[in-house]
């Protein structure tokens, strides 16, 4: 500021209004590459229980950079989840950061008398219960976070989330987006995908670009940017599917060769997995994904970057 000032007054009377819209035009542009750089780091995973709730949780506790957990369901992949199997879980575990965590109910989550309720007394008015879905702004993005488990029975509880969904993104025309829930439409693990997931695909592609985060299967893949009906598309038209699990739970190995549709990119079983996005206002992201071993050994097996705007990447990835 001070060089640009020294300048300015030796420029000739003459010119000076335009060097002063110069040099207005430079510092806006550097604002507005400082607020780009400024991004928010978010942790993702799923289905969490024992074997290795202590190790994942712990490495999700040693980055101070994460300003929100993601739990893309099965927030206890107990057989029965009644609260004190969440006590239980967290206590020590994730409870560390728990007013950092945003939940979304998984099939697990529903194992209790009458379905939900263990999930909706634990996490209380983060479960947003009776819907048990919501959204909220995170660093220029928008963040929604759906019940797979209850949209996938169909009825009117289904509609009226598709209906939510519809309005809550027509409110927020211009925000990069990402969205969370259960079940993923694809996969190529043991469960496969779920068909049924198919109408909230079809409102977010209508919407425009997202990231979107699953879990269920157990294992971690990702996914070209892709249509609803798994056809791959550019990046700022297209839905990226991330499938980041277990945060605890017993882990599934390998692909299954009985399942159909899109083909992950990537695909990483047999640890846990935690995943690491930074999100930018300008629609830019970066994400690093970790493998945990049982014994808490960290390990980088997928990492890169994107721009669901267009703009430019973050540099280093």
């Amino acid at each position: 500021m001070y060089q640009i000032s020294l300048i300015y007054l030796h420029v000739s009377k003459r010119w000076r209004p335009a060097a002063l819209a110069l040099f207005t035009a430079i510092i806006l542009a550097a604002s507005g590459a400082v607020a780009a750089t400024q991004g928010v780091t978010v942790a993702v995973t799923a289905d969490v229980f024992m074997p290795d709730v202590q190790v994942v949780s712990d490495v999700i506790m040693a980055n101070p950079s994460v300003s929100a957990v993601l739990l893309a369901g099965d927030t206890s992949n107990d057989k029965t989840t009644p609260v004190e199997s969440y006590r239980e879980i967290y206590k020590g575990t994730y409870d560390r950061f728990i007013s950092k965590i945003y939940p979304c109910p998984g099939n697990h989550d529903a194992k209790s008398e009458p379905p939900f309720s263990g999930y909706c007394e634990f996490w209380g008015e983060a479960a947003h219960a009776p819907e048990m879905y919501y959204s909220f702004d995170l660093g220029g993005w928008h963040v929604v976070s759906l019940d797979s488990v209850t949209f996938v029975v169909g009825g009117e509880k289904a509609d009226a989330q598709l209906d939510w969904l519809k309005k809550d993104l027509a409110a927020n025309p211009r925000a990069p987006t990402l969205a969370y829930w259960h079940y993923p439409l694809f996969s190529n693990a043991k469960h496969g995908g779920y068909p049924k997931m198919k109408p909230l695909w079809d409102v977010l592609y209508a919407h425009g670009p997202a990231l979107v985060m699953t879990g269920h299967n157990h294992v971690y893949e990702r996914f070209a940017p892709m249509n609803s009906v798994g056809e791959r598309v550019p990046e700022t038209e297209g839905i990226q599917e991330f499938l980041i699990c277990p945060g605890g739970a017993r882990t599934v190995n390998n692909e299954s060769k009985e399942t159909s549709g899109p083909r992950s990119e990537k695909f990483e079983g047999g640890t846990q997995h935690v995943g690491f996005f930074t999100l930018f206002p300008n629609g830019a992201f970066s994400y690093d994904i970790l493998s945990v071993s049982s014994k808490g050994a960290t390990e980088v097996v997928d990492k890169g970057a994107g721009n669901l705007l267009g703009g430019p990447i973050p540099a280093g990835n």
